[in-house]
């Protein structure tokens, strides 16, 4: 997954945008050549709103683009509700058809590094 993807990401049960997210493992790779900025309402490599940009996020946007999220956890901050990152797709499924052991799997393997909110919620999925 690119940082690009949360621009065009909102939570499947409410709609909220954007989405917060917590990175757990990423891949640097090359800087991509751009011209303009990528991203058109929000930048998630510098989390804010993209109103009014200065020309000069271009420069963000080439190294931005270079990098591939391996793992992460996307949060809605309405509702709570978080989606895991693996092996870089996100698994944005709504509760029921979500699998309680994968959710389990995800809180088990990365409970070191996610946000307290991620692991009081607990698994989403159904069993």
């Amino acid at each position: 997954m690119k940082y690009r993807l949360l621009d065009l990401l909102a939570c499947p049960i409410d709609k909220t945008f954007p989405l917060k997210f917590k990175i757990i493992k990423e891949e640097k790779g090359q800087e991509v050549q751009r011209d303009k900025i990528g991203c058109e309402l929000y930048c998630s490599f510098k989390d804010t709103m993209l109103n009014n940009p200065p020309a000069d996020w271009v420069n963000y946007c080439r190294t931005c683009l270079g990098i591939i999220i391996k793992e992460a956890v996307l949060i809605c901050p309405s509702c709570g509700r978080w989606y895991p990152v693996i092996e870089t797709i996100p698994r944005m499924l709504p509760d029921e058809l979500r699998s309680k052991k994968d959710d389990e799997e995800f809180l088990s393997n990365f409970s070191n590094v996610l946000p307290k909110e991620v692991l009081d919620k607990g698994p989403i999925g159904k069993a």
